[in-house]
C-alpha cells in the first residue's frame, strides 16, 4: 500500500523536483518568498539518510546555486531530531500539541480558573485583523523584512481562508487576545489533514497573558479534537542577532504539551558554503 510519503514522492518525480544524492531523494524548487521577497531555494523533503549526511549539507549549497544563479537562500525541511551544521540557521520550527503531557502551570487546588475564552464573532472581526497584522509583521521583522506591514489583501485572505476559525479570551469582560486556527490543512510531506494554529496572541501583563494563552490553546484543541486533527503550530526565528528568542519559546512550549515535529533551516548563499559540511548531528530532541 501507498503511503502518503510514496505518493508525494511520486508528484515530485513527476514535477521534476525530486533529486538523489548519492542514492537517496530529496525534493527542492525555486520559491519567492512573499515577505521579504526573497528567492529561496525550498528543499521540501530530505531523506533522513541525507538529513545526518555532512557531505550531503556540504554540497546543498552548490546544488541550490546550480539550480538557479539567483538564489539567495536555501530553506530546508528536516525532522526534530537532527541539525544541519553552523552557519544554518533555524528558521520555523513546528511542534503538535498533546494536551495530556502539559505540564501545569500551579499546582494544587487553589489555582485561578483560566479565563473565558468565546468562538470569534462578527464583532471581534476588526481585532483580530489587527492581532493577525501584528503576528506577520513580528515574523517578517525576524526574518529580517525591511517593511513589515502586511498587505490588507493578505490580511483579507487569512480572514477568508476555508476552515478557519478564531477564539477570543475575555478578560475582565473585555477581549485581550484570540487564537486562529485552520483546520482544512495537511501535511505537505505526508499528506495527513491537520489543524494549524496560526496565532495566538494575548495583550496583557505577563500572568494574565500565559493563563490566557492556556485558556486559548485548549479551546482550539478542542475544535481539533471534535474533528480528529491533529494540531500543529509553529515558532518562528530571529535569523538576526546572537540572541533566539524563538529558542526559549520553543523551550517553554515543550512544558505546556507541545513537540517538536520538524524544523524548517536557513542558509543564506553569501554565508562561507565550505563551513556547511562541518558538523551534522541528530539532536535530542525528547521525542
Amino acid at each position: 500500500m501507498s503511503t502518503g510519503l510514496d505518493m508525494y514522492l511520486r508528484g515530485a518525480e513527476e514535477a521534476g523536483l525530486l533529486g538523489r544524492f548519492a542514492g537517496s531523494p530529496y525534493v527542492a524548487g525555486s520559491y519567492e518568498e512573499p515577505v521579504r521577497g526573497e528567492l529561496q531555494y525550498l528543499v521540501t523533503y530530505v531523506d533522513p539518510d541525507l538529513a545526518a549526511s555532512c557531505a550531503w549539507w556540504a554540497e546543498l549549497p552548490g546544488i541550490a546555486r546550480t539550480a538557479d544563479p539567483a538564489t539567495r537562500a536555501v530553506v530546508a525541511r528536516v525532522p526534530s531530531d537532527h541539525r544541519p551544521p553552523t552557519p544554518w540557521h533555524r528558521y520555523l520550527t513546528y511542534l503538535s500539541y498533546d494536551g495530556a503531557a502539559a505540564v501545569p502551570a500551579e499546582a494544587g487546588d487553589h489555582a485561578p480558573a483560566l479565563p473565558e475564552v468565546v468562538p470569534a464573532g462578527p464583532e471581534h472581526e476588526g481585532l483580530i485583523v489587527a492581532w493577525l497584522g501584528v503576528a506577520l509583521s513580528n515574523a517578517a521583522l525576524c526574518h529580517g523584512a525591511e517593511d513589515a506591514r502586511p498587505r490588507e489583501d493578505v490580511l483579507k485572505s487569512l480572514l477568508d481562508h476555508p476552515g478557519r476559525a478564531s477564539f477570543v479570551v475575555l478578560l475582565d469582560g473585555a477581549p485581550a487576545g484570540h487564537a486562529t486556527v485552520f483546520c482544512d490543512e495537511r501535511d505537505d510531506v505526508t499528506g495527513e489533514p491537520i489543524a494549524e494554529l496560526f496565532d495566538v496572541l494575548v495583550e496583557a501583563p505577563p500572568a494574565d497573558r500565559r493563563r490566557a494563552t492556556m485558556a486559548l490553546v485548549s479551546a482550539v484543541a478542542r475544535h481539533a479534537g471534535a474533528r480528529r486533527l491533529p494540531l500543529i503550530g509553529n515558532v518562528v526565528h530571529t535569523l538576526t542577532g546572537e540572541v533566539d528568542p524563538g529558542e526559549r519559546v520553543v523551550a517553554a512550549l515543550r512544558s505546556q504539551g507541545w513537540r517538536p515535529d520538524h524544523v524548517m533551516w536557513w542558509l543564506a548563499l553569501d554565508e562561507p558554503a565550505g563551513v556547511a559540511g562541518a558538523s551534522a548531528h541528530r539532536e535530542d530532541t525528547g521525542r
